[in-house]
């Protein structure tokens, strides 16, 4: 039978802040404890593990291969275990003070009223700002709490839950259609054809499926925008083909016909969409009442929790 290391989640979280601040010194002053213990508690860390994970001489503390390894495991493991402590928490202190919190605009104005009103609601103690970006930003340096966002993460330090997703759908507009030379029966035709583009952060390849069949293509962009409303009325003009949300944005366009589905067999990757915040806030009652009220409002019952 395999032995399977055990450690403590304080020590895990000790070598966490010594990582970020490359720092014994440092961290040991965030967390508010004496240099030894940090230094003691690191030496059983890696005694409990069986494997050196940091370097230090007089002049400088490094972090082993496998060291930067664990630390990125240890990001999300001391989230989780935060959320089970904001949970506890939650339970027994009313989240209050104010939140802010940056919502792309292509999620609507009902969803971020709607989501803001039941938060509001439940925690009356609680204050919101809510602010509608066309953008993505970074919670950080952009000043604020939380943050939904499409893009994978670049920073380690960030903690991203997914909130919901949007399907999406091929569509372009009869009369586009009728002046290509022949029918759309197969993805691979795309890489011919321009795209109108919704982006919001850093692009995205257009990747259809069909069961266990998938293609990514590369089709020229005609036009690319951060606003699904831009990019109906680009394919209502018959300027290209686009990936967009199902029922929510071209339901009225679809029952009209003035939008057709292509390719219908063929679905998009899903828009997956996410909320981002810092880890030291993780732990925050205000945060993970967001989250829940967020989870629960559904984007015209299209998103997917």
């Amino acid at each position: 039978m395999e032995h399977t290391p055990k450690f403590e989640l304080d020590a895990l979280l000790v070598f966490g802040k010594v990582v970020e601040n490359r720092s014994l010194s440092k961290a040991a002053a965030l967390l508010g404890m004496p240099k030894s213990t940090v230094s003691r508690k690191l030496s059983k860390l890696e005694s409990d593990l069986g494997v050196k994970l940091l370097r230090k001489n007089t002049h400088q503390l490094t972090v082993t291969d496998l060291g930067e390894q664990i630390y990125a495991h240890a990001v999300n493991i001391l989230a989780e275990a935060n959320d089970v402590r904001a949970l506890v928490e939650g339970s027994k202190l009313e989240p209050q003070g104010e939140l802010k919190v940056a919502l792309p605009i292509f999620v609507g104005v009902d969803y971020a009223s709607r989501v803001g009103a039941t938060f509001l609601r439940r925690h009356p103690q609680s204050r919101l700002d809510i602010r509608l970006v066309d953008d993505m930003v970074d919670p950080v340096s952009d000043g604020f709490d939380v943050v939904f966002g499409t893009a994978p993460l670049q920073d380690s330090t960030l903690i991203a839950r997914k909130v919901f997703s949007l399907e999406l759908f091929l569509c372009a507009s009869p009369e586009f259609l009728r002046q290509l030379a022949e029918p759309i029966t197969e993805p691979t035709q795309l890489n011919d054809l321009p795209l109108i583009d919704f982006n919001f952060g850093p692009q995205r390849k257009l990747t259809v499926a069909k069961g266990k069949r998938r293609h990514e293509l590369s089709p020229p962009v005609r036009a690319r925008a951060n606003n699904f409303q831009v990019c109906k009325q680009y394919i209502l003009e018959g300027l290209g083909i686009g990936a967009m949300p199902t029922q929510i944005i071209c339901a009225a366009e679809l029952r009209a016909g003035t939008m057709v589905p292509v390719l219908p067999q063929w679905t998009p990757q899903p828009l997956d969409v996410h909320m981002i915040y810092p880890f030291e806030l993780s732990y925050s009652t205000l945060i993970s009442a967001f989250y829940e009220a967020a989870c629960e409002i559904i984007v015209e019952n299209t998103a997917r929790a």
